[in-house]
């Protein structure tokens, strides 16, 4: 098991938690992954604060789910799309608002 300085992404992992439970929340997480197009267990360790996407995988996101490339790395909600922005302030327990200190960079994967 990781020990929680392992898991350098977990706010990140928590955006994108919270993403897929406000959005698709009566979808199981492997027909989540198919729609999204990205591996089950690549997800699953992003979501886990693993590992975070690559800029250019977390596009495919904003572009699917209204999401923001500073929504997700940063915490910032002011550029969500309004339905998205909705759908996560409706689900406040999913804490998806914590701002992030993690890096966009290309140095993880």
């Amino acid at each position: 098991m990781l020990m929680a300085a392992e898991k350098k992404y977990v706010e990140i992992g928590a955006r994108l938690r919270a993403l897929r439970m406000a959005l698709h929340s009566d979808m199981s997480i492997t027909d989540y992954t198919k729609m999204m197009e990205v591996n089950y267990t690549r997800y699953l360790n992003w979501e886990s604060g693993l590992n975070r996407p690559q800029p250019n995988e977390a596009v495919v996101f904003c572009e699917k789910l209204g999401a923001t490339l500073d929504f997700i790395y940063r915490g910032i909600e002011t550029a969500l799309a309004q339905s998205t922005a909705k759908a996560l302030a409706e689900r406040p327990e999913l804490k998806a608002h914590n701002k992030s200190k993690d890096s966009p960079d290309s140095s993880a994967v």
